[in-house]
C-alpha cells in the first residue's frame, strides 16, 4: 500500500511518535523458524527448499506478515509516512539465478519510499537469519545511486551528534547501520521484538533521513 503523506527527509527523528496497538498481533518468532533457516543454508537449494517450505511459511513468513502489519499500524501510519508497507515489501526464498535452484538461507522485510522501487531504494529492514536477525537502514547493490551517494556525503556529516551513535558499515556494494540480536535474544523478546525494532530504527532514523534527503 502507498500511504500518501510526509516525505521521511522532512520528518525528524525527534518528532516520530509511537502508538503501540490495542492489540497486537505478533507473538515472536520461535526456534522452529530458526531451526528451518539453519536447515536451509546447509544445503542452500530448491530441493531442500522444497522440503522446508511449510516450515518456512508456518514458522518464518506468517509471523513476518505479523510483524509487518503491527509496525505499519503502530509506526508508519501514526508518523503519516509515505512508505510501501505491503506491495513487494518481502523478500523471496528463490534465487534469481536462471534456474540455478540457489536458495536465499534469510528472509527480510524492507519499508521503502512510496512510488520507488524496493530494491533501488533506501530500505528500513528487519531482517531473519538461522542465527540471529538484524534491523536497521540498509541500500544494497542495486540501489547504487543511495550508497553512491552517501559515500560521497558521507565526509560532510563526520561531526554530526547522529553519526557518533550510529554504527555503520559499508562497502563498494552497500550501506548498513542498524543493531544486531543473537537467536537467543530474538526468542527472548518474544513479542517484544516490535518494541525493539522501532526502538532500533528510531535510533538510525538520522542516517535513514540523511539517505532519503541525498536521493530525492
Amino acid at each position: 500500500m502507498m500511504l500518501p503523506g510526509r516525505d521521511p527527509a522532512e520528518v525528524p527523528a525527534g518528532a516520530l511518535v509511537d502508538v503501540p496497538p490495542a492489540d497486537p498481533l505478533f507473538e515472536g518468532f520461535g526456534v522452529e523458524a530458526f531451526a528451518a533457516l539453519a536447515r536451509l543454508k546447509a544445503e542452500p537449494h530448491i530441493e531442500r527448499y522444497r522440503l522446508e517450505k511449510e516450515a518456512l511459511r508456518r514458522y518464518v513468513q506468517a509471523p513476518f506478515r505479523r510483524l509487518r502489519d503491527d509496525l505499519a499500524v503502530r509506526w508508519v501510519l501514526p508518523n503519516a509516512l509515505a512508505l510501501e508497507t505491503e506491495r513487494n515489501v518481502f523478500s523471496r526464498f528463490l534465487k534469481n539465478d536462471f534456474g540455478a535452484g540457489g536458495c536465499h538461507a534469510h528472509y527480510w522485510m524492507a519499508f521503502y519510499r512510496a512510488g520507488r522501487r524496493r530494491l533501488a531504494d533506501v530500505q528500513l529492514i528487519v531482517s531473519l537469519h538461522a542465527d540471529g536477525l538484524k534491523v536497521g537502514v540498509y541500500a544494497g547493490e542495486p540501489a547504487r545511486a543511495v550508497w553512491k551517494a552517501v559515500r560521497a556525503h558521507l565526509p560532510e556529516v563526520e561531526g554530526a551528534p547522529w553519526r557518533d551513535g550510529i554504527p555503520l558499515l559499508q562497502n563498494k556494494k552497500r550501506v548498513w547501520a542498524g543493531e544486531r540480536r543473537s537467536a537467543a535474544e530474538v526468542l527472548a523478546l518474544g513479542p517484544r521484538l516490535t518494541d525493539d525494532v522501532v526502538r532500533i530504527w528510531r535510533r538510525v532514523w538520522p542516517f535513514y533521513r540523511f539517505c532519503c534527503a541525498l536521493t530525492r
